[in-house]
Order: C-alpha cells, then sequence, then structure tokens
C-alpha cells in the first residue's frame, strides 16, 4: 500500500506505464464477463459494462477496481468491494484478491487478443464504438480512440492532471473530437493477404474441380462408347477368344502376365487376331540394286517413289540423297544435301506424298520437295536429331526426337521454333518414333507417338502437361536397338541387346550357316519381344523370342499388316545376313529371304489396299520383295 499525496491509499501493480493504466481502467468502470452465445456459436465471454458516477481521490497515480465475479455466491464480496470505492477513502485488498484480479485483467486482455478487437472496441470499456450516439468514436490529440462517453468520464476526474489512458499524453475535455465517419476498422495486413490467398486458393479449387468435371463428362463418353463397341463385338462370329474390354478397363497402362497371355504359341486369336482362317504371306524378290554406301530409306506406295539415303566415302564422307521410282528402279535421281546436313538419320514422307522429313546429325530438321528435290523448310536444332515423323492428325505438326531425348514440336506453317519442347524419361538418343493412330470410339483427339531409346519404348501424348511413359512390359531387357509398330494390328516388337558383355553368346555367322554369309562377321544373341496394344492405353505382353542380330549395329525393324493375314515381323538376321519374317502372336519363322553381303540396316514395308512391297537396304544393295497371299495349311 502507498499514499498518493492526498490522504488515500492505493495498490500499485507495478512502476510500467501499462500496468498503471490498466489499473486505471478497471477503476473508472465496472465490467462484468458474462457467458453468452452469438450467431449461433458460442463465445467464450462478452463483455459488458456497467458505468457508474463514482469519483475517486486525486493523484496521477492509477487506482485499480476490482473486477465482479461472475458467481453469485461472491455477490457479497463484490457489494463490499463497491462500497469501498464509491466511498472514495481508499480500500485495501489481501493478497488473494490482488491475485484474483490480475488474473481476471489478464484473461480479459487474452480474450482480447484471441478475437482481435483491439480496432474495434473502446479501449476503456472494451466495448464496440458506435458512429454517433452517446458512445460515439472520438480521438485525442494523440491520436489514440475511445467511446466518447468513456473518455468523458475519463477526463472529468477531479484529478490535478488528466492524461491519456493509454500513452499518458495530457489532455483535458475541450481536446476531445468526435469522428463522423463510417465504422473505423484497423486493417489487418496479414489478415488481408490470408483472405487473398485463400480466395486464390478457392479459385483454384473451383477451376480444378471444373476440369475433373470434364475429364468424368469424357471419361463417361468413353465408356459409353466402349460397352457399344463391345456389344458390337459380341454380336460378330469374330469375337476375341480369352480377354474382354472388361478386364482390359481395370488395368490402365498396365501389361497383363505370362499366365494371362498362355496359348500364344498355340495361335492366339486377340483383336484383330480372329477365329475366322486367316491367311499366309509369302514375298518374292522383284528387284535387287547395287549401291554404294546405303544407310536407311522410307517408301512412298501412292507415288511409286523411294527415297534413299546414302554415305560416299570417296567423296571425304559426302552425304546424299537419291529418289529411286518403285516401278523402274533404274530411274533415279541424285539429291545433293548442304554439307551442314550432316548424316540422315531419319526419313518420313508426308501422308501426301509431297514432303520428305529429314532428321540428320548436322542439328537440323528439314523438309525436301519430292517434285523439285530441294531442301523447302530448315529448322535449327540445338543438338543432333535422331528421329522424326509426321503428325497424323494435322499435315503441319511434324515432330524430332534428339539426342538428348527430347522430343521437338514444330508447325510448319509460320515459326522455325518448336510450339513445344518435352523432356523424356531417359537423357538418351530417341532412336525410332511412330505415331500412333487414335480410337475414334475413346474421342482423343491429341496425338500420341510411340518412340524407343536405349531403355526401351516410350509413349508421348503432344497434350500439354502430361509426361511420357514406358510402355510396360519391357523392363530391365537390355539395351533397346530397334523397334517395330504395326499400326493396323497395333503389335509392338521391341529388339534388345544384352547389357553385359559376359553374357553376350558371340558366335560366328558362319558356323550358324556357312553357305549363307560369304564374309566373316559376328553374331550376338537378342532377345525379341512382343506387345500388343489394346484400346490405345493397354498393353498386353504376348511374349518372346531369341534372334541373332548384328553386334554392334542399330538395324531397323519393320511389322506387316495385310489383309485377313497373321501380321509378319521382319528383320534382319545376322546368322543369314538376309531378312527373316517371323508371324505374329507365335514368332514362328515364315520365311528367310536372299541374303546380302553386309548386314542389314533398314527394313520399310508399305502398301495400298491391293498388294504391298517389302524392302531391305545394306552397305551395297537394295532389295525389293512383291507379296503374294497363300492359304492356310
Amino acid at each position: 500500500m502507498a499514499d498518493n499525496g492526498h490522504g488515500n491509499s492505493y495498490l500499485s501493480f507495478g512502476s510500467t506505464n501499462r500496468q498503471e493504466n490498466i489499473g486505471t481502467m478497471l477503476a473508472s468502470l465496472r465490467i462484468e464477463i458474462r457467458p453468452q452465445e452469438q450467431g449461433g456459436r458460442e463465445v467464450p465471454f462478452m463483455f459488458r459494462s456497467s458505468r457508474s458516477s463514482t469519483t475517486y481521490g486525486d493523484g496521477d497515480q492509477s487506482t485499480p477496481m476490482v473486477i465482479d465475479s461472475e458467481s453469485v455466491e461472491g455477490g457479497g464480496e463484490r457489494g463490499s468491494n463497491e462500497r469501498r470505492i464509491e466511498e472514495g477513502d481508499g480500500f485495501s485488498l489481501t493478497r488473494k484478491e490482488n491475485e484474483r484480479t490480475v488474473e481476471e485483467a489478464k484473461r480479459r486482455e487474452d480474450i482480447v487478443k484471441a478475437y482481435d478487437l483491439d480496432g474495434l472496441n473502446c479501449a476503456i470499456c472494451m466495448e464496440p464504438w458506435r458512429s454517433e450516439g452517446d458512445h460515439q468514436v472520438s480521438c485525442l490529440p494523440c491520436g489514440h480512440l475511445y467511446g466518447f462517453s468513456c473518455i468523458s468520464k475519463w477526463l472529468q476526474r477531479p484529478v490535478p492532471t488528466t492524461k491519456c489512458p493509454q500513452c499518458n499524453a495530457k489532455c483535458e475535455f475541450k481536446d476531445i473530437r468526435k469522428l463522423y465517419t463510417t465504422p473505423v476498422v484497423v486493417i489487418d495486413e496479414g489478415l488481408q493477404k490470408k483472405v487473398e490467398s485463400l480466395e486464390d486458393e478457392i479459385g483454384s479449387l473451383k477451376t480444378e474441380k471444373s476440369d475433373l468435371l470434364d475429364i468424368q463428362d469424357n471419361l463417361l463418353e468413353i465408356q459409353d462408347n466402349l460397352l457399344k463397341l463391345l456389344r458390337n463385338l459380341k454380336e460378330k462370329p469374330a469375337c476375341t477368344e480369352n480377354t474382354s474390354f472388361e478386364q482390359m478397363g481395370s488395368k490402365p497402362h498396365q501389361f497383363f502376365n505370362a499366365k494371362e497371355a498362355q496359348g500364344v504359341q498355340s495361335g492366339f486369336s486377340f483383336g484383330s487376331y480372329f477365329s475366322k482362317q486367316l491367311l499366309h504371306c509369302n514375298f518374292k524378290l522383284q528387284h535387287e540394286l547395287a549401291i554404294e554406301g546405303g544407310r536407311l530409306f522410307a517408301m512412298d506406295f501412292s507415288y511409286q517413289n523411294l527415297i534413299l539415303a546414302r554415305r560416299i566415302a570417296g567423296m571425304g564422307g559426302m552425304h546424299m540423297l537419291n529418289k529411286i521410282n518403285l516401278i523402274n528402279p533404274r530411274e533415279n535421281e541424285d539429291i545433293q544435301l548442304p554439307p551442314s546436313t550432316k548424316a540422315v538419320k531419319d526419313i518420313q514422307i508426308s501422308r501426301c506424298g509431297r514432303l520428305a522429313l529429314l532428321a540428320s546429325l548436322g542439328k537440323k530438321l528439314s523438309i525436301l520437295s519430292m517434285e523439285s528435290n530441294n531442301i523447302v523448310v530448315t529448322y535449327n536444332l540445338r543438338v543432333p536429331a535422331w528421329s522424326c515423323s509426321w503428325d497424323l492428325n494435322s499435315p503441319h505438326y511434324v515432330y524430332a526426337g534428339l539426342q538428348n531425348g527430347m522430343l521437338l514440336v514444330f508447325d510448319m506453317r509460320g515459326t522455325l521454333n518448336p510450339l513445344q519442347s518435352m523432356v523424356g524419361p531417359v537423357p538418351g538418343p530417341i532412336h525410332t518414333m511412330y505415331p500412333l493412330a487414335q480410337n475414334p470410339v475413346l474421342g482423343s483427339n491429341s496425338q500420341k507417338l510411340l518412340t524407343a531409346s536405349s531403355l526401351g519404348p516410350c509413349v508421348w501424348n503432344t497434350d500439354a502437361g502430361k509426361r511420357p511413359f514406358l510402355v510396360p512390359g519391357f523392363e530391365n531387357q537390355g539395351i533397346c536397338t530397334s523397334l517395330a509398330y504395326g499400326p493396323l494390328s497395333d503389335d509392338i516388337v521391341a529388339s534388345y541387346h544384352p547389357k553385359s558383355k559376359k553374357s553376350n553368346a558371340t558366335v560366328n555367322s558362319q558356323c550358324i550357316d556357312p553357305d549363307s554369309s560369304p564374309f566373316p562377321g559376328s553374331a550376338t544373341l537378342c532377345s525379341q519381344l512382343l506387345v500388343k496394344r489394346i484400346a490405345d492405353s493397354h498393353y498386353r505382353n504376348l511374349g518372346s523370342t531369341s534372334a541373332y542380330l548384328s553386334n554392334g549395329q542399330m538395324a531397323r525393324t519393320a511389322i506387316i499388316n495385310m489383309q485377313n493375314c497373321f501380321p509378319l515381323f521382319a528383320y534382319g538376321d545376322e546368322a543369314t545376313r538376309g531378312l527373316r519374317l517371323k508371324e505374329l502372336p507365335s514368332f514362328n519363322v515364315t520365311q528367310n529371304l536372299k541374303p546380302h553381303h553386309h548386314p542389314i540396316l533398314d527394313v520399310k514395308y508399305a502398301h495400298n489396299q491391293d498388294t504391298g512391297i517389302l524392302g531391305s537396304v545394306s552397305e551395297d544393295k537394295l532389295q525389293l520383295f512383291s507379296a503374294e497371299l497363300l492359304q492356310k495349311r
């Protein structure tokens, strides 16, 4: 206890201004803390003040006041305290009462902080101020805001010097200024930023929800189309034998295991392999041309043209093209390429037959006019190109597979920069590329691409945001050196060399077949895997076989699709140095064609509605075969 110099005793809560002000504020008003519900939500406490006309003793020091107890039982003690205050002769508090008073004040301050009421309520009575009336928001010269009735009573106390309850700045009653404004709220910038962030998140969630609903609608449409297709297949006598579309639908982007593929070797029928009687296909040699430095080629059956890429060793390793007439192969034209083009790694002729797409190691993707034999468009790349393809849906889009594993999309109509650049799962060369035909029943308009790198086949979707994925069923097979795809049967055959040199079964080709190869060489026992693509996004393993392939060569292979015939897989067999044909899906050898002197580097098949032509090229020879159908024995 202490004396304030006027004969009144007071209780000091501390030496700081904040403690003095809190004590003074509490002494000015009689405040009750009561539980109350607001807006259907229980709020811990609501503040209600009962103003009193009590006068106090003089002095600048603050005089604390006892907070009313919430319980009824404390009413007697509360009345006693109130009487002591109203009598104005000073009062004394016990230690227990003092602790309870401090605890109640602290709890009230915590509630104010928890509900962020500082910018809404009067700092004296803790009640919201008003825009008019007795409790109209008012300010002092120091800038602090209070309700008018509260600050008026505060400044009209009979004390020598009146001060602001918060900062102790000297002020008088005449200094009070009423504020005529809309309700004043202190803006919390942190809270405002949080609200803006939540609004952005809500907008993002709404957009995502809309996208998901669109995807759901598309999936439902696809499901309806598949069910219609399934009903149509069930109505036909050529139905599938072992697997239905309902069974496939539960395995998206999956590969069906070997147990499900039983019966492959015994003539398994699936998808395009109908139970009706199929024919065998036989090939006869039609033309054989001696060439120099053959590397790869492309055929266009509609215009009866063939483009051959060569490397002339006697001219400083110059790279050039030959355009050969398929009707009369003796008629051919040389096409000179710019020296900066370097080696051509892939050639693809457009569906219209008037343009040829070239991917080269000179970091260029070029378009050749088949009419003028001139390069009409050249795209300069940052790294060498290993493969290329035309878009099946639009004649304006072209694709390039790069040495670093990236895939670029170009539009021929007006830009020299790629429209899209996608990173593959492997940072190695994309050595093979096929455009995948989309089933219109599935409602997909985006172009998908089947590519191959050293890790194996990979599927790309040109839709933005969709990452490429490796085709299931080809994991841990070795180093993929070639890939063949049959668009009509959706068969995929990948050839793999073993990774470890110790596991290589390297034999001399003359020991395998002494009469078939006039030159000694080496062959590596490799694996060939067959996977069928089903309903655009499902894959089924149909078996595998082994074959002797050229050691160190990346020779291309092909799948032959002919109407009413079993699909055939054509590749250059290193044991015979000739084309070997295997029937799919059994991998039974059906034909060995005339051998070459050097390893076969490229195999292509082109067809129209009536017939087809099969070609193979090596370093010094180009062979063209025609097909004839044989009745199944």
